[in-house]
């Protein structure tokens, strides 16, 4: 467990009883767990609470993950993988706080969260209000965050795990620096019409986007509210490696004329669920025509429909991170350009 903390004391210790939830403003996508928990596997869950007082707790069932928890938006805790404890924060001072608990890392399953919770010597005070805006990032590794802080390209499983910090991705910077919050739909190898490498073709975004959680089909999603803005950067694995030999296209430009097409559908059915919604499409123009004209036909067909579309074409990126996955660097950048365009709309 790591601490950057003036005075806080921060503890793992056993499930207390007796504790009083705090209601929450909850961010991500999660389905109902047993004895109250949350069960999430979508990258940048998040949730944010308020409180007087002195003390409070996180109650974690997580094997899984790495997370932060911040007091005051400025003190903070980060815990990995802390199983079915309770993160006790003591020795604050006395008066309101705010506690937000963000997951950083990418889930390979689904994982427990029971709540944020208080005993005698805190009382509750209601959730935070929403931001203005809720933006949504559907993507694969790159949108995740994956090994963006580390500074090599060769990593093992573990310092990729260390190393990723989807908080510290584009998608939550750009939502920062439009004052807005951001719910990630994201998969490390997921692609549109083709996993990387063609591996399992039955779980590519299109059948495991509707799922509260990728791996659990049968669990039921719980209500959400629709964003503002939904920024679609996909693709990096439909033409970022060779193809297998069951796999039904011949080349990367039978991959690409069928690629458009089902772009425009996919983000048809994102501007159903999301009506009025600015819908930017990322495409990382590294990987050429056979990606960035879909992604030009895509933004015709939507504006014919009179769908409000915005294109955002990404130069080569350094991508010096573990497994040649995007650097902070490129991630600033990316930032920096979404939010010029988004703003340039007048969005």
């Amino acid at each position: 467990m790591d601490a950057e903390a003036a005075g806080m004391a921060a503890e793992l210790v056993a499930p207390e009883a007796d504790l009083e939830p705090l209601p929450m403003r909850i961010s991500g996508r999660t389905a109902a767990g047993p004895r109250d928990t949350l069960l999430q596997e979508w990258p940048a869950f998040h949730v944010e609470a308020r409180f007087t007082g002195t003390d409070v707790s996180v109650r974690f069932q997580d094997v899984t993950n790495r997370w932060r928890i911040t007091l005051d938006g400025g003190d903070h805790v980060e815990i990995s993988q802390p199983g079915a404890q309770d993160l006790r924060i003591s020795n604050l001072t006395a008066g309101e706080h705010r506690i937000r608990v963000e997951k950083i890392s990418e889930s390979s399953m689904p994982a427990g969260f029971g709540g944020i919770l208080i005993g005698g010597r805190s009382s509750a005070l209601p959730s935070p209000e929403p931001a203005a805006r809720l933006i949504e990032f559907i993507g694969d590794s790159d949108t995740v965050g994956f090994a963006n802080t580390s500074n090599t390209r060769d990593c093992s499983e573990d310092e990729v795990f260390a190393a990723t910090d989807t908080s510290r991705s584009f998608g939550p910077q750009v939502a920062t620096m439009l004052g807005a919050d951001y719910r990630v739909i994201a998969r490390s190898g997921i692609g549109l019409l083709r996993n990387y490498g063609g591996a399992s073709p039955e779980t590519t975004m299109p059948s495991r986007y509707p799922l509260a959680l990728p791996s659990d089909p049968a669990a039921a999603r719980m209500p959400q509210p629709p964003a503002d803005i939904v920024v679609t950067g996909i693709g990096s694995n439909d033409f970022g490696s060779d193809f297998g030999p069951d796999e039904p296209w011949a080349d990367q430009a039978a991959l690409s004329a069928a690629f458009g097409p089902a772009l425009t559908e996919f983000v048809r059915a994102r501007v159903r669920e999301n009506p009025g919604a600015l819908q930017v499409l990322l495409a990382f123009g590294e990987y050429g025509d056979p990606l960035v004209t879909p992604y030009r036909a895509a933004e015709a067909a939507l504006k014919a429909d009179g769908t409000r579309v915005l294109l955002v074409v990404l130069p080569k990126l350094e991508r010096k991170a573990c497994l040649w996955h995007p650097s902070a660097k490129d991630h600033d950048m990316i930032a920096s350009r979404l939010v010029a365009a988004i703003e340039g709309a007048g969005a």
